[in-house]
């Protein structure tokens, strides 16, 4: 379990809870990150072209994200779909593990065979 701080305006005060990160899977190509809110939910981040995209497959709805860092650009996109203090919870969910999209892997190196090394 993954454990963060989230800041945040909802109600009529500033205030601080602690978020959880109840799993996470990394597929290369995309995460998914089950985040414990009133229900659980599970988010699906992906790079595209454009940016970021975040889908939630129990709304069955997603958004555009132009970085997983921006907790303020991205709280304003998820109020869309979740109650104040949830979409900050996500948003701080996306930017605690956002690292695992945002940097680059080391590219796989082809292997180079010669016509005759091939079984076929």
């Amino acid at each position: 379990m993954i454990k963060f701080v989230c800041k945040g305006f909802y109600g009529s005060s500033r205030k601080t809870w602690h978020g959880y990160i109840s799993k996470l899977v990394y597929m290369g190509s995309h995460l998914e990150i089950s985040i414990v809110l009133s229900q659980p939910i599970t988010a699906c981040v992906c790079k595209t072209l454009s940016g970021f995209f975040v889908y939630f497959a129990h709304y069955e709805c997603g958004v555009n994200l132009g970085s997983l860092f921006d907790i303020d650009g991205n709280y304003g996109r998820l109020a869309a779909i979740f109650d104040d203090k949830d979409a900050f919870t996500v948003a701080y969910a996306i930017s605690k593990v956002g690292d695992l999209l945002s940097s680059s892997r080391n590219k796989r190196i082809t292997a180079c065979y010669r016509e005759e090394d091939l079984p076929f």
